[in-house]
């Protein structure tokens, strides 16, 4: 799996061995050590995810759900085991829809992976210059026309998939989601210990993390809802 590692390919088959003998506390941990040591893969974060699903373990399940779906958007176990751990949140907040553009947007950006979108844009740029090639050697000219047509139409769809691939990788490194991993904890409208309880978060929020102040962070719940808790609560995508 991992490629020419075999120590880290030994440790994720012991972890895999545990996880089938139900011993889900010693895969959860052999399942870290390789994350520690800066492997990824969506296999691996999904196989975390269903350990710690077992241990009932919900923010650290769904952590890892959103790790294996930002590899693998379209994974359907994937997808699957996230939203069926979802339904084990405490009075999860709903989700106030994004105007229309923005949410076609988004959907077609994570349709697929970055990978996927990179190899096309460097597909499409190859096509555009071996059209742009036949242009410049084209004798007639109602053929150069039609073969400058086609290139422009195959470098602007090379574009627009060479700028979803750097979207998507922009969203994955800018590290401004996070998912509450402690079981109960209550929301303060400043980051100070004597500030104003303002409402509960539950374990398995998914929440964006607008700003910091020192180890509090000041997070937007999916109703729109804002306050500040600590970072220690949260384990930040």
């Amino acid at each position: 799996m991992f490629a020419e590692n075999n120590t880290v390919n030994q440790t994720f088959s012991q972890a895999n061995a545990l996880y089938s003998q139900n011993k889900f506390k010693e895969a959860a941990k052999l399942y870290e050590q390789t994350i520690s040591e800066g492997f990824i893969s969506p296999e691996l974060f999904y196989n975390t995810a269903n350990t710690y699903y077992r241990l009932n373990e919900i923010g650290k399940a769904i952590y890892y759900y959103e790790k294996a779906k930002m590899l693998s958007p379209n994974d359907d176990d994937v997808n699957y085991n996230l939203e069926l751990t979802k339904l084990r949140v405490k009075n999860l907040p709903p989700e106030v829809p994004k105007i229309f553009p923005v949410r076609i947007f988004k959907q077609i950006t994570f349709m697929k992976s970055s990978g996927f979108w990179g190899i096309w844009s460097l597909i499409l740029f190859i096509v555009f210059l071996g059209l742009m090639y036949l242009y410049f050697i084209a004798k007639n000219s109602k053929g150069k026309k039609l073969r400058l047509l086609f290139a422009s139409f195959i470098f602007f769809f090379s574009l627009v998939t060479f700028f979803l691939m750097q979207y998507q990788i922009y969203q994955i490194n800018a590290h401004n989601t996070g998912v509450v991993i402690s079981k109960e904890i209550i929301a303060k409208s400043s980051p100070d210990d004597g500030a104003a309880n303002l409402f509960k978060v539950y374990e398995g929020y998914k929440v964006n993390i607008e700003n910091k102040n020192g180890n509090w962070c000041e997070i937007t719940l999916t109703d729109g809802r804002k306050a500040w808790i600590k970072e220690e609560s949260l384990m930040i995508l």
